[in-house]
């Protein structure tokens, strides 16, 4: 069953804080939302952008490496847009999001995972 791992509308899995411009966050994953503690190499995560005051993107990728050059969901100002993103687990089992311009509230649910 699909499980919440961030809502920044109401703090869960983090704070109560939408996305500035430019900002990124790690959110930990592994051992959450029925992601084993080890053993998950990958997750499936339903990401949401909700009510952005500019035209976006954000960026999903595993923590602990660069950020690619690329975007995982591209939205416009006032919208509510979801995307399926399928992302490796850091080593330290996070990932990390990154949104490129305005403030934007983020929701992301695990909806299952990929092992080796």
């Amino acid at each position: 069953a699909p499980a919440r791992l961030l809502d920044t509308r109401d703090g869960t899995g983090g704070v109560a804080q939408s996305f500035g411009p430019g900002e990124a966050r790690e959110l930990v994953v592994a051992g959450r939302g029925g992601v084993p503690a080890s053993g998950a190499s990958a997750v499936v995560l339903n990401v949401t952008a909700v009510q952005p005051s500019a035209a976006s993107h954000l960026t999903v990728w595993p923590a602990g490496v660069a950020r690619p050059d690329a975007s995982n969901l591209n939205f416009t100002s006032g919208s509510v847009i979801p995307n399926l993103v399928v992302v490796k687990i850091g080593d330290d089992g996070k990932v990390a999001l990154y949104n490129n311009s305005g403030q934007v509230q983020v929701v992301v649910d695990v909806v299952g995972y990929l092992t080796e």
